[in-house]
């Protein structure tokens, strides 16, 4: 009897051994699936950037951007995001001029030299750089944030699109953006119906500096935004040169029918010309077809909205306006 009241106690305490056994084994098994559940979570979130310096992951969108070259403000301004800081040249009235409003961000100096202290010190969770300017710097760049790398001072209207989309994405805003960029397409194609009233469509776009012209090509980013709707560059470009000096006598036998001048150079080389019979028996001088326009929105600015802006004042400059 003692002995079967014995065996009756080990049976039903290898039961509960078991059953305590299986709750540990559930439990494990619970913890496991959530820490698998957490790391898909994660893979999901996380956002993978395709870019000219290869491939940047992010875990997550960025929150705290700071943009190396004015382009991309425009571009995260577009999409509802003030860059945390910005490589304005100490110039915070140009910004105020980009944005069409006061932003508040913290200047890291110049966009050739961009003060890696002050980037630091703003603590971004993203930096996009640009490729002709700090390819050089992007090691230094990453052990700050994660960096991505667009080409703006030297890419196409084309190119500046793409980049928008690449921008959007990594802060998480690829609606809003799919939004402006069917806004823009529209606002492009009103102006394209407005230039194909026009007849004289040869333009040249140019900087005029003290001692030189440099035009803007057909691969430059004003020169494409004005092809884009219409008009005809008269000064042919490519990917790597979308910039081009060019003389007076050049000018003289493309002879265009409009030229848009941008200088911020009191002493600039068209002064000069201005003073030569050659330059008065040009068709666009003799027909009052030459413009001063805003070197910051049509040289500096780029981006979604400043080529928006560019098409519009061309055609105000033409309508008198």
């Amino acid at each position: 009897m003692k002995w079967q009241q014995w065996a009756k106690h080990i049976l039903i305490g290898g039961a509960c051994v078991a059953m305590l056994a299986g709750c540990g084994n559930a439990g494990g098994s619970s913890s496991s699936s959530a820490n698998s559940i957490a790391d898909t979570a994660a893979t999901t979130s996380s956002i993978s950037i395709q870019h000219d310096m290869g491939t940047t992951e992010l875990k997550q969108p960025a929150q705290h951007v700071v943009a190396l070259e004015w382009s991309f403000v425009d571009d995260l301004l577009a999409v509802g995001v003030t860059p945390v800081g910005i490589a304005d040249d100490d110039k915070d009235q140009v910004m105020e001029k980009l944005a069409g409003k006061p932003i508040e961000y913290m200047p890291l100096g110049k966009r050739e030299t961009p003060d890696l202290e002050k980037i630091a010190a703003a603590a971004p969770d993203l930096i996009i750089a640009d490729t002709d300017r700090h390819s050089k710097i992007k090691e230094q760049l990453d052990q700050i944030a994660p960096t991505i790398v667009l080409n703006s001072r030297k890419g196409s209207y084309d190119e500046s699109l793409k980049d928008f989309e690449t921008i959007a994405k990594a802060v998480g805003k690829e609606t809003e953006a799919k939004a402006r960029i069917q806004q823009h397409d529209q606002i492009m194609a009103d102006l394209k119906k407005q230039v194909d009233s026009i007849s004289d469509k040869k333009v040249l776009i140019g900087v005029a500096r003290k001692d030189g012209f440099n035009a803007h090509t057909t691969a430059s980013y004003a020169g494409e935004v004005l092809q884009d709707i219409g008009f005809d560059n008269v000064v042919q470009g490519t990917q790597e040169e979308p910039y081009k000096d060019v003389n007076l006598e050049t000018i003289t036998s493309i002879d265009p029918d409009i030229i848009f001048i941008a200088t911020d150079d009191s002493e600039a080389i068209t002064n000069e010309w201005k003073k030569l019979p050659v330059w008065q028996n040009l068709k666009a001088v003799k027909n009052n077809h030459v413009y001063m326009v805003d070197r910051d929105m049509w040289t500096r600015f780029r981006g979604i909205t400043p080529a928006e802006k560019i098409g519009q004042d061309a055609l105000n400059f033409l309508n008198g306006k």
